[in-house]
């Protein structure tokens, strides 16, 4: 599906609107993320998405933060 928009002032940035259609389709809503990749005369936007390994690789002691104790066992978990 594609669809037409127009260039808008949003402070001292320019934005597009995404349509609805579109943004169903793509499955984005407000305050998704996207990264936007110039390519000559064209502007392509993904959807940002995450790799687990990737954001695992990046936990180090200093971020690895202690167990929380949530308090005593509820209905039939098995710890």
């Amino acid at each position: 599906m594609g669809a037409r928009s127009h260039v808008a002032r949003w402070g001292s940035s320019l934005a597009v609107r995404i349509p609805k259609p579109v943004a169903e389709q793509w499955g984005v809503r407000e305050g998704s993320r996207i990264e936007m990749v110039p390519r000559g005369d064209r502007l392509v936007m993904r959807k940002e998405t995450h790799d687990l390994d990737e954001m695992l690789a990046r936990i180090s002691p200093e971020t690895l933060h202690d167990e929380v104790d949530t308090g005593p066992a509820r209905g039939r978990e098995v710890w």
